[in-house]
């Protein structure tokens, strides 16, 4: 039988301690996202990179022939972001702690930003997350659509022949400047979900 490993629950103060600056925010990230130190391409998993003089930064030749540079934040929930990796610890940590969940109202709040969208996208994010632990999940503005492909071409316009049964359902969603996800449902049940 597997045994459970105990986590402690973070106070503020203990948070405070554990990141005090964003170079303690990108140290702790490297280490628990490549915990053997052999850091790896998002991309391609190659791990014959090249540390840039920016702290955190490296480049990849194997993917790209002008070389793909990437930081400690590419292909995460924090990928893309102006907001500082403190801030987005600071929200991870007030939406595990809370006994009853947080919203993204009080997290505007209580951070302080500009915006309540800043708030309800970081949340989205890290709920996103949270959810699966790969994080391909889409993201900011997607557009969905389904289709039916099969049948017979002579019921094509004929209104009584209309429908889904014997076709196969192609279902594709796209994120705003940026992934493509499709899937093929083979059969065709009451209720669906379609994992990205």
């Amino acid at each position: 039988m597997a045994t459970r490993k105990t986590i402690q629950q973070m106070t503020i103060s203990q948070w405070e301690a554990a990141f005090p600056t964003e170079e303690a925010c990108r140290d702790y990230l490297t280490r628990h996202r490549w915990p053997s130190g052999a850091v790896k391409c998002p991309r391609c998993g190659n791990d014959k990179i090249y540390h840039l003089t920016r702290e955190h930064h490296w480049q990849c030749h194997s993917c790209s022939s002008d070389g793909y540079r990437f930081s400690v934040i590419a292909g995460t929930i924090f990928e893309n972001t102006n907001k500082p990796l403190r801030d987005w610890f600071r929200v991870i940590h007030m939406m595990l702690t809370s006994k009853k969940g947080v919203s993204a109202l009080q997290i505007y709040r209580t951070m302080g930003f500009g915006s309540y969208k800043t708030a309800w996208y970081m949340c989205h994010r890290v709920r996103a997350g949270l959810a699966n632990e790969d994080f391909r999940k889409l993201m900011g503005v997607v557009e969905v659509d389904e289709t039916f492909i099969g049948g017979d071409d002579s019921n094509r316009h004929l209104k009584n022949k209309k429908g889904s049964k014997g076709k196969t359902i192609v279902i594709g969603a796209v994120e705003r400047k940026g992934n493509v996800v499709a899937r093929v449902i083979n059969r065709w049940p009451d209720v669906f979900f379609v994992p990205s």
